[in-house]
């Protein structure tokens, strides 16, 4: 996982990547969430996905939260051992792009979501979720989400 970085569409391995949401991940290690079935088939048929730093310390922490730590600590160490997950930190650049879609949504969508949809938008990739608005949101590119205030 350390070390590569690329800002590509695809993966430094050149295999097409998707970009992870929390509503997926959670999904991958809850045997009792309604989506369990789809999140385990999705991860096993992705070529490469992309987990956002900030959607991993979210999961990680609401995977603490719902079954304790033993629980999040296990799903940290599986995700980081997968050799088709990078778990990437996000550029000034995407941060700013993260926030004029944060902004523009007007309370619609969370600051985790415009992550998610930043990654998207950068890297021409589909979400690996089951949100509906980040679901939705991803097909078009929002107007104004490359404001800096």
């Amino acid at each position: 996982m350390r070390g590569r970085v690329c800002v590509t569409i695809v993966t430094c391995t050149g295999d097409p990547v998707q970009v992870a949401d929390t509503s997926f991940l959670y999904a991958l290690f809850s045997k009792s969430d309604v989506f369990h079935g789809n999140a385990r088939k999705g991860a096993a048929s992705a070529d490469a996905i992309l987990v956002p730093n900030e959607i991993y310390s979210e999961t990680i922490s609401l995977i603490q939260y719902r079954r304790g730590f033993g629980s999040a600590r296990d799903a940290g160490t599986w995700l980081r051992s997968q050799r088709k997950i990078q778990i990437l930190g996000s550029s000034p650049s995407l941060l700013d792009q993260t926030w004029g879609i944060y902004r523009s949504a007007r309370g619609r969508l969370s600051y985790p979501d415009a992550v998610v949809l930043a990654w998207c938008y950068e890297r021409r990739a589909s979400p690996l979720a089951f949100d509906q608005v980040i679901l939705r949101r991803a097909k078009k590119r929002p107007s104004g989400d490359r404001e800096r205030s």
